[in-house]
């Protein structure tokens, strides 16, 4: 089997345990708990492109306010309160349905979690980050994920290690346009100034299908799964792109408005009720999409 890609520091145990065991899930497809598969909104960018934001550099979790929560052995469901209740967002990934495997119901209860181990310690591995989006927080829990909720003496679910970075741009990139209207015709059509301009943490917003009721996550994603602006500029008009990358041929248009001068927001329909928004924040002399802020349509 094709051993996971994991995190190292926090997550050797369960490497270890995933590489000696059989598959989570048997049926399902093996893959990497950390390494996202790319945008479909553009091909892989050719030689020369910008690469991706460097990985997190650490920090000092004695610096959170919510440090004491973070030692080895808390119940998971108190350290979860005490992070989300300083405003910290859960990192959502895809690849959590994929390593969780069968209809992955625990992925829609914690949005957060991104893998486990099925045997064993029952490791699992969970990140979060900062309102700001400029920390990553990344826990990694031993036993299982059934019953995450319990607290106290009845908790199993328990903290096992906390790491923290810090999330910030790639090096090097340059801005071809401070007008907006030229960067984003750059952005929309180069692969290499969207890795570039858009934030390694993007702020979203999701909403989850309970049965007969619906729950919205403010949540953040990670830059190269983010696929909220499905869109390229060719010639000149901008068009819409589908999850096969396939350009629709007819022109797109686009609705900017500027809810402050440091801010513009891009809003288009296609095929949907209530059409979709990004939003771009001035930053370095040049605009960064910062945020998905509308939860899709039911």
């Amino acid at each position: 089997m094709r051993c996971p890609v994991l995190p190292v520091l926090l997550l050797a145990p369960l490497l270890l345990v995933a590489c000696s065991e059989p598959p989570l899930s048997a049926g399902r497809p093996e893959t990497g708990a950390s390494t996202p598969g790319a945008s479909s909104l553009s091909p892989t960018p050719a030689a020369g492109a910008m690469p991706p934001a460097a990985a997190p550099s650490t920090a000092s979790i004695e610096v959170l306010p919510f440090a004491a929560q973070l030692v080895s052995g808390v119940p998971f469901a108190e350290a979860r309160a005490a992070i989300l209740g300083a405003g910290w967002r859960p990192i959502v990934t895809g690849a959590c349905a994929e390593n969780i495997g069968g209809d992955a119901t625990v992925c829609r209860e914690l949005p957060e979690l991104e893998a486990c181990s099925g045997t064993g310690a029952g490791y699992c591995l969970m990140a979060f980050g900062s309102a700001d989006a400029t920390r990553e927080l990344k826990l990694r829990t031993s036993g299982g994920h059934q019953g995450w909720a319990a607290t106290g003496e009845a908790a199993t679910v328990r903290l096992d290690r906390a790491e923290l970075g810090l999330v910030g741009p790639s090096a090097g990139r340059t801005c071809g346009s401070s007008d907006f209207t030229t960067f984003l015709e750059a952005f929309a059509g180069d692969p290499a100034v969207r890795a570039a301009w858009t934030a390694p943490l993007v702020r979203v917003a999701l909403r989850y299908d309970l049965g007969e009721d619906t729950l919205d996550v403010a949540a953040l994603q990670r830059a190269v799964e983010f696929n909220g602006f499905p869109v390229t500029h060719q010639g000149e008009a901008f068009h819409h792109v589908d999850a096969n990358g396939v350009v629709d041929v007819a022109p797109l248009a686009l609705r900017i408005s500027e809810p402050d001068p440091d801010t513009r927001d891009v809003a288009f329909d296609y095929g949907m009720s209530e059409g979709n928004r990004v939003r771009f924040v001035r930053s370095d002399g040049c605009w960064l999409l910062v945020e998905d802020p509308d939860p899709p349509s039911p």
